[in-house]
């Protein structure tokens, strides 16, 4: 108080006094939860008489009338008991703080429509919080992603269809993981034909409950239950490659236990997803134009759900290491060389996937950090300059991709020289000889001599 005593003694308001005392000695009481101060009407009418005084003080101090209550929004404020009862009450804020000239008829800033819910979202095929360049941009990376995770998928899964004995536990699970990211690439291709209107959009505006919208629950069920899948599934390898190399398990007793293995894989995806759908939390993305986790619940059903499954597939990974290096020492050279090889290149495969799915899953989390900082519609004045693109229009497209590169690497395990060979050996089959007659019998072999005889026996 002492560093407003010339406020105070200046006499420029009647209030001044119990505007002070009510910010450092609030009103406590048992019957109301928290403190209450003076109004926010009150600290601008004393911030306007004692304006004068306000610049004498010094740079460290300063009047924030935005941190005292406002009636106008319910809170709980208090006036002083000389103030007039024919005060006027101040007027609410509006809804955006936009001009008045600004809005349309239905309330909403230009670039905005009216969602079935009454609030205002970016309108369909408008540019409201993204410019069409940028729009462009994540169009390009997003169907090229798709694309390729598509091809990389469908490689694997047809070099298993060729050769499926090759592929048994412990490297199994690795195909159907390249399923899920097949689905969900699948998804994002058919997006890609029908446009984003078709799959984000519900009436004029951006689907805000995604479930207004049937094919944004479609995408978003397919994507998000498979690429849940697809995570436990690659903690079903690091399962499966901990009971061989730790525990001793044979490749006929991990497939007894598959079933235990397809259960937790389907059952965890199914069990996050029906939650995702049932509290409603889903929404559409104008900046990609598909449909994913709302924003504010990304930490609870994207970075738990994610984040659970790899932290246990890095500490079954890391426990399978003791294992795989005692079987090497207990093998010769050969087998050892070829069980090292097997195991870098199952490291390698899982170390990639690894990241990529880690850093999908953090940077889903800072985009929806970024975008809860900011406003929900660009400041006053924005609207002249076009749409504003901040620190998360940076970030708006960068977990869909990093999801689609995660589909790239799940089929990067069957990229390899024996893959190559079995195609080969598919699509160009050696010529055969006539299987009649042994080679030495054959009539153009260099050796063969016409018998003068040969009896049935």
């Amino acid at each position: 108080m002492e560093k407003f005593s010339g406020l105070i003694s200046s006499e420029c308001s009647v209030h001044a006094r119990f505007l002070l005392c009510s910010a450092f000695a609030p009103l406590c009481s048992e019957q109301v939860s928290g403190s209450v101060s003076a109004c926010r009407a009150l600290c601008d009418t004393v911030s306007e008489d004692c304006k004068d005084q306000l610049k004498l003080l010094p740079a460290t101090v300063a009047l924030d009338c935005g941190a005292f209550p406002l009636r106008a929004v319910r809170r709980l404020c208090m006036r002083p008991p000389n103030a007039s009862e024919l005060e006027p009450e101040p007027q609410p804020p509006p809804r955006w703080p936009f001009r008045d000239p600004e809005l349309r008829e239905h309330g909403c800033p230009p670039a905005h429509a009216m969602s079935p819910t009454g609030e205002c979202w970016p309108a369909c095929g408008q540019h409201a919080r993204y410019t069409q360049p940028a729009k462009r941009t994540a169009e390009v990376w997003m169907n090229t992603l798709a694309w390729l995770s598509l091809l990389s998928t469908s490689f694997a899964l047809l070099t298993f269809c060729a050769e499926p004995a090759r592929y048994r536990y412990p490297e199994r699970p690795m195909v159907w993981m390249a399923a899920c990211h097949a689905v969900v690439a699948t998804a994002y291709v058919i997006r890609s034909w029908l446009g984003a209107k078709a799959v984000s959009c519900a009436g004029g505006a951006l689907a805000v409950d995604g479930l207004a919208s049937p094919a944004c629950v479609a995408f978003f069920s397919l994507t998000y239950y498979f690429t849940l899948a697809a995570d436990a599934w690659f903690a079903n390898a690091c399962v499966a490659w901990y009971l061989t190399a730790a525990s001793e398990w044979s490749t006929e007793a991990l497939e007894r236990a598959a079933a235990y293995l397809h259960a937790a894989a389907w059952g965890w995806a199914g069990a996050w997803t029906a939650a995702a759908l049932a509290l409603r939390r889903v929404a559409a993305d104008e900046l990609t134009g598909t449909c994913g986790v709302a924003r504010a619940a990304a930490g609870a059903l994207v970075g738990v759900p994610r984040g659970a499954l790899l932290l246990a597939a890095v500490a079954l990974a890391a426990g399978a290491c003791p294992g795989i290096v005692r079987v090497r020492r207990a093998l010769d050279s050969r087998g050892a060389r070829r069980v090292g090889r097997l195991a870098v290149r199952a490291a390698a495969g899982g170390a990639l996937y690894l990241l990529l799915a880690a850093a999908a899953t953090v940077a889903k989390l800072l985009e929806a950090r970024i975008a809860e900082s900011q406003s929900e519609v660009p400041p006053l004045g924005a609207l002249e300059a076009g749409p504003a693109e901040g620190s998360g229009g940076a970030w708006g497209g960068l977990p869909v991709c990093l999801g689609l590169a995660c589909g790239v690497a799940a089929g990067a395990w069957a990229w390899s020289r024996k893959s190559g060979a079995v195609w080969r050996a598919a699509l160009c089959p050696p010529r055969k000889a006539p299987c009649c007659a042994p080679p030495l019998l054959r009539p153009h072999h260099p050796y063969y001599k016409r018998p003068l005889h040969v009896s049935r026996v």
